[in-house]
């Protein structure tokens, strides 16, 4: 079983009532889009994966997630190294049609196979081109501190944090 929620948990998650969320969660169940997995006196819902809904529920989840959330959750979770990273360009301003390029800065010792695998298969979700530009620590400092016309640019604009906070940077 992948990762399974219990009811209390999810209702504390969500901040509502138990009885709405079990209520809810069975709705979900009979109509195939969860299962249902009993351990001990917890009854665990997960994703049915093999709902032919799956596919529909997951692609209208992340365009409601947004992009900088998919994005966040597949850096976080999966590459380590990063210390900072953030979108900025169209995306953050909010002026993004959905069609154009998505900029991303990364800042830290990330594994560039690992990263570049991972812009890829975000690239092939998202339909659109990831333009990622990666500096480690030291020389994110020295650029900075030199006022690198480049970066200097990118931290005036509007930026969405995806690790640490933009105070940080």
């Amino acid at each position: 079983m992948e990762e399974g929620f219990y009811i209390r948990e999810l209702a504390r998650i969500i901040r509502k009532d138990a009885s709405g969320v079990k209520r809810e969660l069975d709705n979900l169940e009979k109509m195939g889009l969860l299962t249902r997995e009993k351990k001990g006196n917890q009854r665990y819902f997960t994703v049915n994966k093999t709902s032919p809904l799956y596919p529909e529920i997951k692609s209208l989840i992340q365009k409601t997630l947004g992009v900088h959330g998919v994005i966040r959750d597949a850096l976080a979770k999966k590459i380590k190294g990063i210390t900072k990273a953030f979108i900025y360009g169209s995306v953050a301003k909010g002026s993004d049609r959905r069609l154009g390029t998505i900029d991303l800065m990364i800042v830290g010792r990330p594994d560039l196979t690992e990263l570049n695998g991972i812009i890829l298969s975000l690239e092939e979700g998202f339909k659109r081109e990831i333009n990622y530009t990666v500096f480690d620590d030291d020389e994110y400092i020295k650029r900075k501190e030199k006022g690198d016309p480049f970066l200097s640019e990118i931290l005036s604009g509007k930026k969405l944090m995806l690790i640490g906070r933009e105070d940080e940077l």
